[in-house]
């Protein structure tokens, strides 16, 4: 269990850095008369698209546990300025996102190491963080922002100071010799995008900012804690195929019911875990870059997919079928060269 207070702790984090986020991004698009799109890109640029490169300094300098840190002090900063200078409260939103989410999910990733539970405890905060700061940007006052500014401090100093014992980071011996890392790495990334591409199809088709949206992100949240736990327990391909398939089945046919949506995007985000996790022993000495790889990149390639094709396309079933169809096949293809799994 020692092993896991770090990444619950590194997980409440998450939940609230998360929450800032979506707090910060549904008060810009309730300013009407500035250019909200212009400022919701450039957010999004700097949280998703920065993360690799700042996955390869904390990996570089390896420093993730107050990295994360100094990322949360950015969003507590962010939001004092957002309300004189709205460009660098989003600037730093964004830089602290990234910061953050490397530094976070790096920590979580070598706190268990081979191991998906430390990552899925990580992931879980982050989407329900995200709606409830979202539902939150409504009833905008000044103590919501002292309590999120108070809340980011005293989190950024657990983390700074939290006791670590020093940790053996997982190797690549579970992968036959021979295979190219790189192309497996590739597949795994994909994969996770493709999963993006679905899960946000479903939110944007169904929830908006509605009641339905803190239902979706539980549900994701719930599938993301269990998930690695599961995966762990049962082994990471079968999990991935087995999740992947249910999923499929359920938001296919799930017509106009509440709990098949609900129970196919828990299975769907529920291998999130795994994947950072299998990534982790793809690239074991680049734990940073690996969590910013699934969380930032994967999840950006998932978005400008959206960007292209409309998310009409997946409310019929054939588009759900094809797009996890392919996302499990990857699944599929990379994590059989792991021995154990």
């Amino acid at each position: 269990m020692k092993q896991l207070s770090l990444p619950a702790l590194t997980g409440l984090a998450h939940g609230v850095s998360d929450a800032v986020a979506g707090f910060l991004v549904v008060q810009v698009l309730m300013l009407n008369f500035l250019p909200t799109v212009d400022y919701i890109l450039l957010y999004n640029a700097l949280a998703f698209g920065l993360q690799p490169v700042a996955g390869l300094v904390l990996d570089t300098f390896n420093v993730p546990r107050r990295a994360a840190a100094v990322g949360l002090l950015l969003s507590a900063l962010s939001l004092t300025l957002t309300w004189s200078s709205l460009t660098w409260g989003i600037l730093l939103a964004g830089l602290g996102s990234a910061i953050f989410h490397a530094g976070g999910g790096s920590t979580a990733l070598t706190s268990t190491p081979g191991r998906a539970a430390g990552p899925g405890i990580f992931a879980a905060f982050g989407v329900i963080g995200l709606a409830l700061g979202s539902q939150l940007a409504f009833y905008f006052s000044a103590i919501t922002i002292i309590a999120f500014v108070l809340t980011l401090i005293i989190l950024a100093a657990a983390l700074w100071f939290f006791p670590v014992a020093p940790t053996i980071s997982s190797t690549p011996d579970s992968i036959f010799s021979g295979m190219n890392i790189e192309l497996l790495a590739f597949g795994l990334v994909l994969a996770v995008a493709l999963r993006s591409f679905v899960w946000m199809g479903a939110q944007s088709g169904e929830a908006g900012y509605s009641q339905l949206a803190l239902y979706i992100a539980l549900a994701a949240g719930l599938g993301k804690l269990t998930g690695g736990f599961l995966a762990d327990q049962f082994g990471w391909r079968t999990y991935a195929i087995s999740a992947m398939a249910l999923s499929t089945i359920l938001l296919v046919f799930r017509r106009e019911a509440l709990w098949p949506l609900l129970t196919g995007i828990f299975f769907l985000q529920s291998v999130t875990p795994l994947s950072l996790a299998a990534l982790g022993r793809l690239i074991p000495s680049s734990p940073a870059l690996t969590a910013s790889l699934v969380l930032g990149v994967g999840v950006l390639l998932g978005g400008l997919l959206l960007a292209f094709v409309s998310p009409s396309w997946l409310a019929g079933s054939l588009g759900i079928i094809l797009v996890l169809f392919v996302s499990a096949g990857l699944y599929w293809f990379t994590l059989r060269f792991f021995r154990e799994f």
